[in-house]
């Protein structure tokens, strides 16, 4: 039984360019064939044959021949190979700019990039309204910020369709400045949304022709695919943001009840040890609550984790908890995401604490080839291999992965790495039932700089 994979589309039955491939192959044959019998009949006029004419005329026409092969098979290869890679280029240059946004400095690099690449004297990006950036002959005169004029810039908008417009030598189009007289309007659409127009200026209504119009269109369907692109990106990081900053506020009133309970209890018999538990709780809500935008340092991060450890500590004892820490001074000022070590630890305590006996619990940073890595370790009761294999189930709802509600808190941390360090960087998880459990988070590259307004918020769940 034949299967088809749905990453792999069925062959075509009548490809296009093996025909024009094999049409090669056999102009090639034919042409060498030629040579050949020009090449022999060469030969034999100059064995035969005192008078030089017709080996002259037989070397030109072989002459004409090799020039010919040359144009019509090597050359075009050359040309496309170099249009290419040169295209390539420039959709690559384009997306790096492109990845920061919709934005004054990425639309600039990117007018920067364009306008070389055509005939035109000046080049615009407009947001529909007001230009974002502009570039070329006399672009002080629409400068970034300027009201838009064109009513060509309108009508592409609506029409959402390529448009060309032509004014009279001397007169002005709408605020385009002189001496420019014409002009290819081409809107950015992401979805079905008109997200502003892309404009190319020619001093004369001749520079327009077919090329300049299939350059105009392709590199503005090139920006809107690539901020199509961003926006899909953002969209996804909001949804992320709004669903943390939900979750943040929800305090487990359990933990703070116990732990007002333990303080309370230890009150008379330890004054000083409850005192120093109250900066402790006090500290640890703090930044808890504190705005999650920022990234912190590693020993900052490790710090708030081991706070949440002491008062688990007090909570159930230190013959019932042990935690040990291990920072690797060249990572202990590196940036990280804060919030994403105590969710590892918290899940250890309240899932692998076993009913009798002491609970072993391990925080290292230490570097990793391109990164850092961020490990808790537990000899706590661990997971099966159906709880491991579901924690991270996309397919089913949150509160279901894995037992007692687990996954949920160990989703949120992978979320809030992934915000920071992007797609590459990790949360592994090492299980083995009765033995404990290892949780890995690797971060790989530099982190990013969340732009006001932009951050992500702590998830408050207690569970993995």
């Amino acid at each position: 039984m034949a299967t088809i994979s749905s990453g792999t589309p069925p062959a075509a039955k009548h490809n296009p360019t093996h025909r024009a491939r094999k049409f090669e192959r056999v102009m090639e044959v034919m042409l060498i064939v030629i040579a050949l019998l020009l090449i022999v009949l060469l030969i034999r006029r100059l064995v035969t044959d005192a008078n030089p004419l017709p080996a002259v005329m037989a070397i030109a026409g072989l002459v004409l021949l090799c020039f010919f092969y040359a144009y019509v098979f090597v050359l075009p290869d050359d040309l496309t190979s170099t249009a290419t890679d040169r295209t390539l280029g420039i959709a690559s240059q384009l997306f790096g700019y492109t990845r920061a946004g919709f934005t004054k400095e990425s639309m600039e690099n990117v007018c920067r990039i364009v306008l070389p690449e055509t005939l035109a004297s000046a080049i615009c990006i407009t947001d529909g309204n007001s230009v974002i950036a502009s570039a070329g002959e006399r672009s002080s005169d629409f400068a970034a910020g300027s009201a838009i004029q064109l009513a060509t810039t309108k009508r592409a908008m609506r029409s959402g369709e390529t448009s060309v417009f032509v004014t009279e030598s001397g007169q002005g189009h709408g605020g385009l400045p002189l001496p420019l007289h014409a002009g290819i309007v081409a809107p950015l659409i992401v979805g079905e949304t008109s997200l502003g127009t892309m404009e190319l200026y020619y001093r004369r209504q001749g520079e327009i022709d077919q090329r300049q119009l299939a350059l105009a269109s392709g590199f503005a369907d090139l920006l809107s695919a690539q901020l199509a692109t961003f926006e899909l990106e953002r969209q996804a990081e909001i949804s992320a943001r709004v669903e943390l900053k939900a979750l943040q506020s929800q305090v487990d009133p359990h933990f703070l009840f116990n732990t007002l309970g333990t303080i309370v209890s230890i009150v008379l018999t330890d004054p000083e040890k409850a005192r120093s538990l109250i900066i402790n709780f006090s500290d640890y809500y703090r930044q808890t609550l504190s705005d999650s935008d920022k990234l912190v340092t590693v020993t900052q991060e490790v710090d708030q984790a081991m706070r949440y450890a002491t008062l688990m500590q007090a909570r159930y004892g230190e013959e019932r908890l042990a935690v040990t820490t291990r920072i690797d001074p060249t990572v202990a000022e590196l940036p990280v995401p804060s919030f994403v070590v105590q969710p590892l630890i918290e899940n250890s305590i309240k899932h692998g604490m076993r009913e009798m006996g002491t609970l072993h619990l391990s925080l290292d940073a230490h570097p990793q080839p391109g990164g850092i890595a961020l490990c808790v370790e537990d000899d706590g009761v661990g997971m099966d291999e159906q709880t491991l294999s579901t924690l991270f189930d996309p397919d089913r709802p949150k509160a279901q992965r894995g037992s007692g509600g687990a996954g949920l808190a160990l989703s949120n941390v992978l979320a809030r790495i992934r915000i920071f360090f992007g797609p590459e960087s990790r949360l592994d998880i090492e299980s083995t039932q009765g033995v404990g459990t290892k949780a890995t988070i690797v971060l790989l590259g530099e982190p990013r700089q969340l732009q006001q307004g932009e951050g992500t918020h702590v998830e408050r769940t207690h569970s993995r």
